[in-house]
């Protein structure tokens, strides 16, 4: 099996006395422990820390001194993780995603932002589980003490090409995204501060030096970033790999794989982000020089490295195979997955209700759809008390923002919701819902409302209409969770305009804007000195998903109950079959006519009354995306 970024054997040679020191590297796995999808009760071979088990069994192997490192956002996502939460930590059992790591042996670790997600309790009690260094550069609690230790040392004695052993120190230290102390505000706020990452690293990298690490290396969850400094960067892997000592990063948090192609350095500082829910190993290459005798204080240092990902498709067919034949190379963890998927399978499968109609977000993207007006009517119901109770605010319109959470996007083809009229169970209100977001009630103003649509109308490309060849509508590097559509506005947008942003809302463009016919439900237009009142979620409530609408606006309610939960009990008190009917809310502005292309997951193409509403035909043209299907529509 040829691994990326592998060193030639001619090269260790050359280095003498030496050592090649290989790093792999996990991150995002959203406590996708198996290829399993527990939202359809089906298997999903591309996807799990389980099927990484066989890559880094090979990746051992094919190196003298290895290391594994998890990059944080492990414990929250796939209902496993609602298990957990509910059943499985509470019973005194390891988290089963700490248990998997700790009997594949992974070195260190950090945490990502939606480790926080459940509270500080549940954190604390499935990290105590963990048999290996979990570090955390920039949080402290309130008294001053580290959350977590803020750097580790592991000394390892490892060999070089002829066998002979060298003690070596490898420092390591991580980060968070400090914009968790806003997104988790329920949980954090006066208990745990977040410093930028970057000066925090810097600080942690000084001193591990000073401790004597040979080598460095930052697990920051973090995403690319900026080549410059920002204030409070949410993404910053780039310029951490610029802090002086640093001598390998591994990414996070965005989802994306770096490098395309190997290699991938940074003012020769390598970088990997190998993608999420376990699509790829990242894997880092490093060649290790022996101290000169010269120096006054020797360490080993890097004198060469290369940086790669290797996908989970190329490990062997296993995808199908039952949870207790995985991880062949870890036999001490199979009987515990088994018995976790189990416990997860039964606690996704308790009943709530039914629906009268198919709930789907395959056109979410294009129109009003049922799947987010559920969402919307359960977080409304939820919030209707509590604002009544309010004399300030029981006469402000009442607006709801939702967007389909699955819905394309970086997530690839397969990232949809499809659930079938029929029987609704807890793993269908978690898959319409999958983040454990509490409710939140903001009160803004006409022009932040415009403001917060223009944001999510940044998913579309721009569309030329004097082009005769069909454009591409979707732009797939936006995020569909960020596609907010304002129920109780009606609003057209026209893609013909520049957007306002750039995919991940990190760069804001002056541009005459997209929103056109911005009005309240009863056809008043909107003013920019309107007041209005929005149910959201915490995340966004906070700015999250770089709607800075959202975090300039006024937050006047906060639930501590998610709105999974709030779902759940809207679905379950329904008196009969939910028949849900998408409420009139947007549509793309016409253009005369101008083809384009829809791409959307193949499962689209079971919904034929929903194409003709749309009026989309099929391209009969390969989609721009691998697994993606193409239909033709005219604006």
């Amino acid at each position: 099996m040829t691994l990326p970024g592998e060193i030639a054997t001619e090269r260790a040679e050359q280095v003498g006395s030496g050592v090649s020191l290989r790093v792999l590297a996990t991150t995002d796995l959203h406590a996708h422990l198996l290829p399993f999808d527990y939202f359809t009760d089906r298997h999903a071979p591309g996807t799990g820390l389980a099927r990484l088990g066989t890559l880094i069994a090979a990746a051992r192997a094919a190196s003298r001194n290895c290391l594994l490192f998890d990059n944080g956002d492990t414990l929250q996502g796939a209902p496993l993780a609602d298990a957990a939460v509910a059943e499985i930590v509470p019973a005194g059992r390891t988290h089963p995603m700490i248990a998997a790591m700790n009997a594949m042996g992974f070195d260190a670790a950090t945490i990502g932002n939606h480790e926080f997600d459940f509270g500080l309790p549940y954190l604390e009690a499935s990290l105590s589980g963990a048999q290996f260094p979990i570090v955390l550069a920039n949080a402290n609690r309130i008294d001053g003490t580290s959350f977590l230790p803020p750097r580790h040392i592991l000394a390892r004695v490892m060999t070089d090409a002829e066998g002979a052993p060298h003690p070596i120190r490898i420092g390591v230290t991580g980060a968070v995204p400090p914009q968790v102390a806003d997104w988790n505000r329920l949980y954090v706020q006066d208990q745990i501060l977040f410093e930028d990452m970057l000066p925090a690293i810097h600080r942690q990298v000084c001193a591990l030096k000073d401790e004597g690490a040979d080598i460095v290396i930052v697990l920051a969850h973090s995403g690319q970033g900026a080549k410059t400094l920002v204030d409070h960067p949410e993404n910053a892997a780039l310029l951490v790999a610029e802090i002086p000592d640093v001598d390998a990063v591994i990414a996070g948090h965005t989802h994306r794989v770096l490098p395309d192609a190997p290699p991938a350095r940074v003012h020769g500082v390598p970088i990997v982000q190998p993608g999420a829910l376990g699509s790829h190993l990242g894997c880092i290459d490093l060649e290790l020089q022996p101290p000169l005798q010269s120096d006054r204080e020797p360490q080993w240092r890097v004198c060469g490295a290369r940086a790669g990902t290797f996908p989970v498709s190329q490990s062997p067919k296993n995808g199908s195979k039952r949870s207790h034949r995985l991880l062949p190379d870890f036999p001490e963890v199979r009987s515990l997955i088994a018995r976790e998927h189990r416990v997860t399978r039964a606690y996704v499968a308790r009943p709530l209700g039914h629906s009268a109609t198919p709930l789907e977000t395959y056109f979410s993207t294009l129109a009003p759809c049922r799947a987010t007006q559920l969402i919307s009517d359960a977080q409304c119901a939820a919030s209707a008390p509590l604002i009544a109770a309010d004399p300030a605010l029981r006469d402000l319109p009442v607006l709801s923002a939702v967007a389909p959470f699955k819905a394309g996007g970086r997530a690839g083809s397969t990232n949809y919701t499809d659930i079938p009229a029929g029987a609704l169970k807890l793993r269908h209100a978690a898959d319409l819902y999958i983040y454990p977001n509490v409710l939140s009630v903001l009160r803004i103003t006409g022009r932040g409302l415009r403001d917060w649509l223009e944001r999510a109308a940044s998913l579309f490309n721009r569309i030329d209409p004097g082009k005769g060849a069909p454009q591409l509508l979707v732009d797939h590097a936006f995020a569909p969770y960020n596609f907010d559509r304002l129920i109780g506005l009606t609003y057209a947008v026209d893609v013909s305009q520049p957007p306002r942003t750039n995919a991940d809302g990190d760069e804001i463009y002056d541009t005459p804007g997209r929103i056109r016919d911005l009005s309240f439900a009863d056809g008043r237009p909107v003013q920019d000195d309107d007041t209005a009142l929005v149910v959201t979620n915490s995340y966004r409530a906070a700015g999250g998903g770089h709607m800075q609408a959202a975090a300039e606006a006024d937050t006047v309610l906060t639930s501590t109950t998610p709105i999974r939960e709030s779902l759940a009990r809207f679905v379950t008190e329904a008196p009969g079959p939910l028949d849900v009917t998408p409420q009139a809310t947007w549509w793309l502005h016409p253009l005369g006519g101008v083809p384009v292309i829809f791409e959307t997951g193949a499962g689209a193409a079971r919904h034929n009354d929903r194409l003709a509403d749309l009026g989309l035909r099929p391209a009969n043209r390969p989609a721009s995306q691998p697994g993606f299907a193409s239909f033709l529509m005219n604006l």
